[in-house]
């Protein structure tokens, strides 16, 4: 029946990843928010500079054009960078350009993930960007620290840096081409510190938060806050629209719900209704329980799709719903007891979010303390089907699937592991320049600790 959880659609991989030298334009869905994670970027032909033609210390100045950059994300690997175009506003403010938008000499070009939201910034980039010059003598290397990723330009790995007084953690730096690669926390923190657009309307931001606010207190539903979508989510919307329509054709009596329900003491009986462990999930009790299962379809399908593709979300989301029909089938001891619902199919894709973006966060506001917090998605994932096991094992409720859900979110998690491998092995064969992943087979971790630094405050 009801579940909290979600599932997605997979949006096709964008053209450039499979002939990356045709540019692509994706339309921006966010606000033009420079270095923030929450800007989805635009690809076009590129126009970055060479870093070999400025000299260390250079000034802020107009990028000349080079060769466009063909690099795989060095931190998930999970897509090929793409390019933002910024150009200087009134004010000082940076904003991106639109997708009808052309780049002159004077705008920048910075290269993106838009799956992790990481920036690669050449020589010299980072200066024009902020409002204080990043003096070399600032940059501190960390002596035999290496970062394990790959530079994007070809040089082989960067080394770990510190930013005292900008960021609390190391950034990955080139030796060679003096590039910085930011992670997409560091991008978003550093935007805030250093530059005018990272600086957003306090009371714009205020009226946001306290409509988040009172819309949680009401609800108690999770809003994404540091993961929004990369693109239009075609497939969760379509799947959206599916169950929408079968709900109504069941409320007007065009079909009769209670045919197409798992109920396990028939499917026993008459093994030809085998067909009801994936019919079920078409269909929902009442309104309440289908707006539930759509809101987090949605909120965890949509990026989940564009990391999968169609293809693949379709097979993880009617996988997990089949999946958890069986073991629903198997385990459940209210066999008379119909069961309907997208529950087990969109805990798989809560499934899939959980290994793919593990450090997303989650905004919930607390029940009864009305405290707004920020929970990482494998904190409230792993809460949320940790009560799920409980319920099963200790629960005589028999209006909750909860062996359907344990099954379907398995499922999603398991084939999210091969899928991912796959998708950066797709990505690492479609660039120039590969990531450590797609080389050595592996994510590559940080050695130790991360290092944290104390700011440092500069003298005026």
């Amino acid at each position: 029946m009801s579940l909290g959880a979600g599932s997605s659609a997979r949006a096709p991989r964008p053209p450039d990843l499979l002939a990356p030298h045709l540019p692509r334009e994706t339309e921006p869905a966010g606000p033009p928010d420079l270095l923030a994670p929450h800007l989805p970027p635009v690809t076009r032909q590129l126009s970055l500079r060479p870093p070999d033609l400025l000299p260390p210390g250079a000034g802020p100045g107009p990028v000349p054009p080079a060769a466009p950059l063909s690099a795989q994300c060095p931190a998930c690997s999970l897509h090929a960078l793409v390019a933002v175009h910024l150009r200087r506003a009134a004010g000082g403010r940076w904003r991106q350009l639109g997708a009808r938008e052309r780049p002159v000499p004077e705008d920048l070009t910075l290269d993106t993930c838009p799956v992790c939201f990481g920036v690669w910034l050449d020589h010299g980039e980072l200066d024009q960007l902020g409002d204080a010059e990043v003096d070399p003598a600032f940059l501190k290397t960390v002596v035999g620290r290496s970062a394990g990723r790959m530079c994007p330009r070809g040089h082989g790995f960067m080394n770990e840096h510190l930013l005292p007084g900008m960021l609390r953690t190391p950034v990955d730096r080139c030796p060679r081409c003096r590039g910085i690669w930011l992670d997409g926390d560091e991008r978003h923190a550093l935007a805030r510190s250093t530059t005018p657009s990272g600086q957003e309307d306090p009371k714009v931001l205020l009226a946001k938060r306290g409509v988040q606010w009172a819309a949680q207190v009401l609800t108690q539903l999770p809003i994404e806050v540091d993961n929004p979508r990369r693109g239009i989510p075609w497939v969760v919307l379509g799947l959206g629209a599916l169950l929408l329509g079968c709900y109504v054709a069941s409320v007007l009596g065009l079909v009769y719900a209670r045919e197409y329900a798992l109920v396990a003491g028939k499917v026993l009986a008459e093994p030809a209704r085998i067909y009801t462990v994936l019919t079920h999930t078409l269909f929902h009790a009442d309104w309440f329980h289908l707006l539930f299962n759509l809101y987090f379809l949605y909120v965890f399908g949509r990026n989940v799709e564009h990391v999968f593709g169609r293809r693949r979300f379709l097979i993880l989301y009617f996988g997990a719903g089949v999946f958890g029909g069986l073991l629903q089938l198997v385990l459940t001891r209210a066999t008379g007891t119909p069961v309907i619902g997208a529950s087990g199919a969109i805990a798989g894709v809560c499934g899939a979010y959980l290994v793919t973006f593990p450090r997303a966060r989650l905004l919930h506001t607390l029940p009864l303390v009305y405290v707004p917090l920020k929970i990482p998605a494998w904190i409230y994932l792993g809460a949320w089907i940790g009560f799920q096991a409980a319920m099963a094992a200790l629960s005589d409720a028999q209006e909750f699937a909860w062996s359907s859900h344990l099954g379907g979110f398995a499922l999603g998690a398991a084939l999210a592991l091969p899928v991912l491998r796959s998708v950066r092995r797709e990505v690492g064969e479609a660039v120039r320049v590969k990531s450590a992943a797609a080389i050595f087979g592996k994510v590559p971790r940080r050695r130790g600790p991360p290092i944290v630094v104390q700011p440092v405050r500069r003298s005026p």
